[in-house]
């Protein structure tokens, strides 16, 4: 999709962090087999990851969490050339906020949002996921510190021990069942089971 393309130049001429091109495959391929019907995505930053999903599953709707005002309004406008932003709702705010109050049920949730906070959202994310419905968190692995947790004093080593708790608690819940797939910075798909 030419949308996508412009938005990936974009991003790399401006240093805005997007999915890598395996994480996006991985991520068309979720969305076109399960067609999902209600989406909810944490960290939406320009828009990407949003516009594939909603490209890959003509009849969802997207609710997406972006924190940062600039990012939110980019977003928006790439919704409106994608074609998509009529199936859309945008909430500028802190996910660690917003997520707390969420209604309603999702069959697919994509977490991407900050890295140290997966394990706060976790819970909050299960309740509202539907049984059967997938939970595709990215940056799993980050950069390979979560494998690998530093010894010394380093600045990403709280989130790296934050994401280690946060994959031991995925992979030990009884509702889901987990596959990571090292994609990208390692990508966890979690089917809600019960």
């Amino acid at each position: 999709m030419a949308q996508l393309d412009k938005m990936l130049s974009f991003a790399r001429e401006n240093y805005i962090p997007v999915m890598l091109d395996d994480t996006k495959k991985l991520l068309q391929q979720l969305t076109t087999e399960n067609q999902p019907k209600k989406i909810l995505e944490i960290g939406t930053a320009i828009g990407y990851s949003g516009i594939v999903m909603l490209t890959s599953s003509p009849e969802a709707q997207l609710n997406t969490i972006e924190m940062d005002e600039k990012s939110a309004e980019m977003a928006r406008q790439n919704f409106i050339q994608a074609g998509v932003y009529d199936r859309v709702n945008l909430f500028v705010g802190d996910a660690k906020e917003i997520v707390t109050q969420l209604t309603g049920k999702y069959d697919f949730i994509f977490l991407d949002g900050p890295k140290g906070q997966y394990d706060c959202f976790l819970p909050y994310l299960i309740d509202v996921l539907e049984v059967g419905g997938l939970l595709v968190c990215d940056n799993v692995l980050y950069k390979g510190l979560v494998e690998h947790v530093p010894e010394h004093r380093h600045k990403h080593i709280t989130i790296a021990r934050n994401l280690n708790r946060f994959l031991d608690d995925l992979n030990n819940d009884n509702r889901l069942t987990t596959r990571l797939h090292r994609t990208g910075d390692g990508v966890t798909v979690s089917r809600r089971i019960k």
